[in-house]
C-alpha cells in the first residue's frame, strides 16, 4: 500500500505521485502510459462508459465532453445535464480521481489516504467540493494543500531552495503567486495572491482568435461554426503556443469541412503582443504579493516556476527583469505540484500555511468622525493569518427587545458589503425584553484544510450556536446525497 500519496487535481492536467522508500517522490503513470492525465471526461452515448483523459479529450463529441470543470468548483448552481442526469463539478472531478486511483494503484498498491492540492485562492466552497470529489472516488483526504506550497516543498527537497521564495504558479486555468520562507525542513507561508481565470487556457483562446482572424482574411469565412470545429482549432492553437516556447515562428494548415484550408503563420513576437495584457496582470499579482508581505523584489532569494505556462519565454523574461535573477525550473514544471504533495503527506507538521482570504461579519459600525452609523464588513480573521487559528470579536445588539441575533459570515477584504461574499448565516434566538447594547461574541475558526466554523455566544443569556459554513444550491450535495452518489460512482465503468 502506498502510504504517502499526493494528487494534483488540475484544471487541464492531473497527476498522482507517491513517496518511495528512499524518501523521494515519483509520478505514477496511468493505464495509458501517461505521466499526467488530461482533466477531461467524455460521456459515451453508445456504451455505459465514462472516458477520462486523452481519449476523452481527443475523440469525443464536444457536447458530451467536459473540460476544465475545476473552474466551477465554487459555483453552487453549476450543473451539467447528461443523459437525463444532473452532474455536479464534484462528481465530474470524482471521475477523474477514480481513474487516477484505479490506474495508479495497480502499480503502487492500494491508495486510500491522499493529500490533494488546490489553488491558493480556492474559496471555502471550492475546497469542500474537492474533498467531496475525493470521498466519492473512495479516497480519504489527509489534507488539502495549496498548490504553490506543494511546489515549494518539492523545490526545497530537490534543489535545496532556502530563504525567501516566490512561487510563480501559472497553470492551465489559474495563476498563484505565493511568498514563503524556507528554513531547513520548515516552511512558513507569508502571503498568497491568485487569479482564477488567468492561465494557459486563456492564452489558447487568445491564439484561437488570431487563427480565426487570419483564416477569415484568406478564405472569407469563419474558422469554426460549431463546437467540434472550435475544439479542433483550439487544440491547434495550444500546440502552437507550446512550439513558440521553443521556436521563433510556427506555421500550420488549418480549416474546416465547408470552407477549406488556410496556411497560418505566427511568430513569437506576435504571440507575446497578443498576451501582453495578461502578462501585465501577472506582474501586478506578483507586486501585490510583495506589497502584502511588505517586501521588495531584492528581498526575494529565489523565484521558482510552476505550471506548464511558466515555460513561456516572456514569462521568464518578465520575472527575471523584475527580480534581477533568473527564475529556477525543476525540469517538468507540470509535475512538481503532485511531487510536492507526496512529500507534504509526510512533512505537513513542519509547514505553516496561511488563510487565503479574510473572514468576518456584517456589523453596524459607528464613524466617530462623521457621527454616522452604517453596515460594514467587520473582519474577524484577516487574510494571511497563520492556520489553524481561532479569533473572537465582540459586538453589541443594535435594537431593544431583539429576539433573534443574525450573524452573516463574509469572505473578502473590502469594508463595503457590496464587494464581499456572504457565505453563511447563523441565527440565534435570545430572551425577550432586552435593551440594545447586549454583548455578542463571534468566534471564527479556520482549520488546516482552510474550512471555516463560526460560533456565536450571547453573553447575557449564555446561549450559543456553532455551525460549519454550508452552502445551498443545485450543485451542492448533502451528506446523504454524497453517500448515495459515492456508491453509484464506484459501480461505474471508467476508462
Amino acid at each position: 500500500m502506498a502510504e504517502f500519496v499526493g494528487i494534483d487535481l488540475g484544471t487541464t492536467l492531473s497527476g498522482l505521485a507517491y513517496l518511495k522508500a528512499d524518501g523521494n517522490p515519483e509520478i505514477v503513470p496511468n493505464a495509458d502510459g501517461e505521466r499526467l492525465t488530461p482533466s477531461v471526461v467524455y460521456f459515451d452515448s453508445h456504451e455505459d462508459v465514462k472516458l477520462v483523459g486523452t481519449a476523452a479529450r481527443d475523440g469525443g463529441d464536444p457536447d458530451r465532453t467536459i473540460f476544465q470543470v475545476k473552474r466551477y468548483m465554487d459555483d453552487p448552481e453549476h450543473i451539467i445535464k447528461m443523459d437525463g442526469k444532473d452532474w455536479t463539478p464534484s462528481e465530474i472531478s470524482a471521475l477523474i480521481l477514480s481513474k487516477l486511483k484505479r490506474d495508479c494503484s495497480k502499480i503502487v498498491g492500494d491508495i486510500n489516504e491522499v493529500v490533494i492540492t488546490v489553488p491558493a485562492n480556492f474559496n471555502e466552497l471550492a475546497r469542500k467540493s474537492t474533498i467531496a470529489a475525493a470521498e466519492m472516488a473512495g479516497l480519504k483526504v489527509r489534507r488539502l494543500v495549496n498548490e504553490p506550497t506543494a511546489a515549494a516543498v518539492y523545490y526545497a527537497h530537490s534543489q535545496g531552495v532556502q530563504g525567501r521564495v516566490l512561487v510563480f504558479d501559472l497553470g492551465g486555468g489559474t495563476l498563484d503567486t505565493t511568498i514563503l520562507e524556507v528554513v531547513g525542513d520548515n516552511i512558513r507561508i507569508l502571503t498568497s495572491e491568485g487569479a482564477r481565470h488567468l492561465g494557459g487556457s486563456n492564452f489558447d483562446e487568445i491564439l484561437l482568435e488570431a487563427y480565426d482572424e487570419q483564416y477569415r482574411k484568406q478564405v472569407s469565412a469563419a474558422l469554426f461554426n460549431d463546437e467540434r470545429q472550435r475544439r479542433r482549432s483550439l487544440h491547434a492553437a495550444e500546440d502552437a503556443k507550446k512550439m513558440l516556447s521553443k521556436l521563433q515562428r510556427v506555421s500550420d494548415t488549418i480549416g474546416n469541412d465547408t470552407s477549406g484550408l488556410a496556411r497560418i503563420d505566427l511568430t513569437r513576437e506576435t504571440f507575446e503582443k497578443l498576451i501582453r495584457n495578461m502578462i501585465t496582470r501577472a506582474l501586478m499579482l506578483v507586486e501585490q504579493a510583495l506589497d502584502s508581505a511588505k517586501l521588495k523584489p531584492s528581498d526575494i532569494d529565489h523565484v521558482v516556476l510552476v505550471g506548464g505556462s511558466s515555460r513561456i519565454p516572456k514569462v521568464k523574461q518578465m520575472l527575471e527583469k523584475h527580480f534581477g535573477k533568473s527564475p529556477k525550473s525543476c525540469g517538468n514544471v507540470d509535475e512538481c505540484v503532485a511531487l510536492g504533495a507526496a512529500l507534504f503527506a509526510k512533512k505537513s507538521a513542519r509547514i505553516q500555511e496561511v488563510c487565503n482570504q479574510s473572514y468576518g461579519t456584517l456589523a453596524m459600525i459607528y464613524n466617530a468622525a462623521t457621527g454616522e452609523e452604517k453596515v460594514q464588513n467587520s473582519i474577524v480573521i484577516p487574510k494571511n493569518s497563520s492556520i489553524p487559528c481561532s479569533r473572537t470579536q465582540m459586538y453589541v445588539t443594535s435594537e431593544d427587545n431583539e429576539r433573534v441575533i443574525e450573524v452573516d459570515i463574509t469572505q473578502g477584504e473590502d469594508e463595503d458589503p457590496k464587494y464581499v461574499d456572504v457565505i453563511g448565516r447563523i441565527t440565534l434566538e435570545v430572551p425577550p425584553n432586552r435593551p440594545k447594547g447586549c454583548e455578542v461574541a463571534v468566534t471564527f475558526s479556520y482549520d488546516e484544510n482552510q474550512r471555516v466554523r463560526a460560533l456565536v455566544v450571547d453573553k447575557q443569556s449564555g446561549r450559543s450556536r456553532e455551525v460549519a459554513v454550508s452552502y445551498k444550491g443545485a450543485g451542492v450535495l448533502s451528506d446523504e446525497e454524497l453517500k448515495r452518489r459515492s456508491s453509484f460512482l464506484r459501480q461505474m465503468r471508467i476508462e
